[in-house]
């Protein structure tokens, strides 16, 4: 999100969609996938023989060279072309500062995308793009498809913005999507807080919150987990690259895409939740990488990473900016399970994860462990926002 001026701010949103293309339009998706993995791939390969060329670089090679070699790259849209290399160079560039890794060559059978920008022009002082959505007839206009049908956001009857930018893509399991990013304009003020949560995160219990309330860990790997290894013993034994291989590879794609929407769906209905109810919300830092790494040792690993923490986090974080919540996480070492939330008294026999009803030796207050320590990170977030508010720091 960035501000504007007189108290007005800007920001992006994407808006994703499934797409219904017939046999012809479904063809020109897959060159255009095509034409963008095979410019990647060969200038990435260019670049591992003789070393890192810059984007503008390799667009001017192929403007004068490639394009007329390879003459079917001309039916892709230039705008594609480009925007290939551009991911090519991010990836370079990624690598280069944040030590990713070096990139790697575009697989074929497994995701994929391009991107194409929107371009408008005026004609007798109407504007006019060259991507456009119809969200009552449930049509949108992309660059060498003309109209498609989508399907999604079925509430709304018309996104108010400028659009920048659209991403086609093509999931392992087959089915299309568009990504549409917005650019909009909007008056945001910081609500008047008015109520308070504070979030323990656990496995048990996915979220425990301040006011007794909790969401359930649905545990959607355990329930997708035989269908996925069934499957993945169907696939050993199929032979390597025949029809029957990616027909099978297919098959287990979509039961991945099953598990991701499902665990996705839950995580932005609770997030959704929280952030319209409450005005202060304060949630524990989780390093998960580092919780994986030590629940290797007592068979933890797969429900941390099933319960997806990090997601949870970044929706909640969002989600608070766009609705103009307060939104605070309390360091990792914060003691919120061995605190008392009545007298301030610190047990740190409640390190051991097993102990789950908290018990206090000072005053005698007994409390489920997770709602305690919930309760303890509700007081750090009301301390933080009021000292904000009261300029103290």
């Amino acid at each position: 999100i960035k501000k504007l001026t007189r108290g007005v701010l800007m920001y992006y949103k994407a808006y994703k969609f499934r797409l219904y293309p017939d046999s012809n339009q479904r063809m020109i998706i897959n060159k255009m996938l095509g034409c963008s993995r095979y410019i990647y791939n060969h200038y990435l390969s260019k670049m591992k023989d003789f070393g890192y060329v810059g984007a503008y670089t390799n667009i001017m090679n192929y403007t004068s060279n490639l394009k007329y070699k390879d003459t079917f790259l001309q039916e892709a849209d230039s705008i594609i072309i480009r925007q290939a290399l551009f991911n090519l160079d991010n990836a370079f560039q990624k690598m280069f500062k944040e030590h990713s890794g070096y990139p790697r060559y575009k697989n074929k059978h497994s995701k994929c995308s391009y991107n194409t920008c929107a371009i408008y022009s005026k004609y007798k002082d109407k504007e006019y793009c060259n991507i456009e959505v119809d969200l009552n007839e449930r049509m949108i206009k992309l660059p060498k498809l003309k109209w498609l049908k989508i399907r999604g956001y079925r509430n709304i009857n018309k996104i108010v913005g400028k659009i920048k930018s659209a991403t086609v893509e093509r999931e392992s399991n087959g089915k299309y999507y568009v990504s549409l990013l917005y650019k909009q304009e909007d008056i945001k003020y910081k609500v008047i807080p008015k109520n308070v949560v504070g979030i323990d995160l656990g496995i048990k219990k996915l979220l425990t919150l301040s006011d007794g309330t909790s969401y359930d860990n649905n545990k959607y790997l355990l329930k997708y987990e035989k269908r996925i290894k069934r499957k993945q013993r169907e696939l050993s034994r199929k032979v390597k690259r025949s029809n029957n291989y990616y027909k099978c590879k297919k098959e287990l794609a979509r039961l991945y895409t099953k598990l991701t929407n499902s665990r996705k769906y839950y995580i932005h209905k609770i997030t959704k939740n929280i952030t319209d109810e409450y005005d202060i919300i304060t949630c524990e830092k989780l390093h998960t990488k580092n919780m994986i790494m030590e629940g290797t040792k007592n068979h933890l690993s797969k429900s941390i990473t099933d319960a997806s923490f990090n997601e949870i986090m970044r929706q909640l974080l969002y989600k608070s900016n766009y609705k103009g919540k307060y939104f605070y996480q309390v360091d990792e070492y914060y003691p919120s399970s061995q605190i008392c939330s009545v007298c301030n008294h610190q047990d740190k026999t409640y390190k051991d994860l097993n102990k789950r009803e908290y018990k206090c030796n000072n005053c005698g207050m007994t409390l489920d462990r997770d709602l305690n320590a919930s309760i303890n990170i509700m007081f750090f977030g009301v301390v933080k926002v009021y000292k904000k508010l009261l300029g103290i720091g």
